[in-house]
């Protein structure tokens, strides 16, 4: 090592030492040196504040729980009954149905279910029972009771906390538990929920009875309006063509010209022969003559009169300047026909359906079916103390390890 680098390194050292020195005679400010104390201070009461804490927030908190539901909380009484919707007619599940394995009396026990958590339950039973009174009575304590003066919607709300109701996804079964502060409340209730449920499904099945005759009254009303103008159409036809029966009009029209060519061919076949013996100009052959004359002109009126439009000018005297063909006059009277034949099927099919919906409107289908009867209580189940406290010792010790490791955090930070 050269002499130059270690004077260098000598400077260098020399150096350092002077700004340590310079540094450790710079006074220290006021607040800096309170902090520092505050901070140790903090540190060594630490513990105390975690023990205070767990104190206020936990001990505390549950032992008054203990002392309130112990000392004051009034026992509450339930009363369990089981029902399901029974009866009816129900198509094939849809795709959504078969999938989330329910059906149309799982459904319907969905709306019972909802109806019973709901307002309109709460309104029902405010008109046979007085549950504000029920559920205020003096026998109930402060936390639990309701207060008598708040509006119908808090009371739904508080219902809400006084009845379960479940439904079974397979069988539609509902399972409802109300709660009351006695026995023959918590009976008179789980009757009183029984009978709007049970008036809430025949007044949907009524409905929809109802319904169903209203439909079938409209449809039956537009078939007999739809026949009643396919007969009005066909006695028009009927003026305005001149017949009564195409059909048969053709069948007799038919028949004439069958004997109208017999007796033609006879009446040809006898002058054939007798022109053997007479002369034409005799008076016989003249009359043989004219007849078939005239057998021929009606002959071939009447084929005309079957097939095409005869006009008058070459065809017999007595006919209408422009008859209508009798080909055109079945193929009218045959679409008429088809459609005054649908017109009947449809009315007597929507004459059916009206007989069938006002048969039913008197027929209740659809019931409810109560498979357990509400009874009176014997034992006091509710409130769940041990629940209760156990969910309340859970809530403050989350609450308490939360404020501690927050407070951890801030002091590992501070230090």
């Amino acid at each position: 090592m050269s002499h130059g680098q270690v004077l260098s390194g000598a400077e260098m050292i020399s150096r350092s030492l002077k700004d340590v020195s310079r540094e450790m005679r710079r006074p220290v400010p006021v607040w800096a040196g309170n902090l520092g104390q505050k901070a140790e201070r903090l540190k060594a009461s630490f513990g105390a504040w975690v023990a205070v804490a767990f104190i206020a927030v936990v001990l505390l908190p549950v032992l008054a729980a203990s002392l309130y539901l112990a000392i004051f909380a009034a026992d509450q009484y339930a009363s369990e009954a089981r029902f399901a919707v029974r009866g009816g007619e129900r198509g094939p599940l849809d795709p959504l149905s078969m999938i989330s394995g329910s059906s149309g009396h799982t459904q319907d026990s969905l709306i019972i279910a909802d109806y019973i958590r709901g307002q309109g339950m709460v309104t029902e039973l405010e008109k046979t029972l007085n549950l504000r009174e029920m559920f205020s009575t003096s026998k109930a304590d402060w936390l639990f009771s309701f207060n008598p003066e708040k509006p119908i919607e808090k009371l739904t709300r508080y219902w809400r906390w006084q009845v379960d109701v479940n439904v079974e996804s397979m069988s539609g079964i509902i399972t409802v538990v109300v709660r009351a502060f006695t026995p023959e409340d918590a009976l008179a209730i789980s009757k009183a929920v029984i009978a709007a449920s049970e008036k809430l499904v025949n007044d949907l099945s009524e409905r929809a009875r109802r319904d169903a005759l209203k439909q079938a009254q409209s449809e039956l009303t537009l078939a007999e309006n739809t026949l009643q103008d396919r007969i009005k159409s066909m006695r028009e036809l009927r003026n305005r063509e001149g017949l009564l029966d195409a059909s048969k009009t053709s069948e007799v029209m038919m028949k004439l010209v069958g004997d109208l060519r017999l007796e033609l061919a006879k009446m040809e076949s006898e002058y054939a022969s007798s022109r053997r013996s007479m002369s034409e100009t005799s008076p016989p052959m003249r009359v043989l003559e004219a007849r078939i004359r005239s057998a021929r002109d009606q002959l071939r009126l009447i084929e005309s009169r079957m097939t095409q439009t005869s006009r008058a000018g070459g065809m017999a005297a007595g006919t209408a300047a422009s008859d209508p063909a009798l080909a055109e006059s079945m193929g009218r009277f045959d679409r008429l026909n088809l459609e005054q034949g649908f017109a009947q099927k449809q009315y007597v099919d929507a004459a059916a359906a009206f007989e069938r919906a006002r048969i039913e409107l008197d027929t209740q289908h659809v019931y409810l079916a109560t498979f357990l009867q509400p009874v009176l209580a014997q034992d006091a189940l509710y409130p769940k103390k041990g629940w209760i406290l156990a969910a309340l010792a859970a809530i403050s010790l989350i609450l308490w390890g939360a404020g501690t490791g927050i407070a951890v955090l801030v002091r590992n930070y501070a230090v």
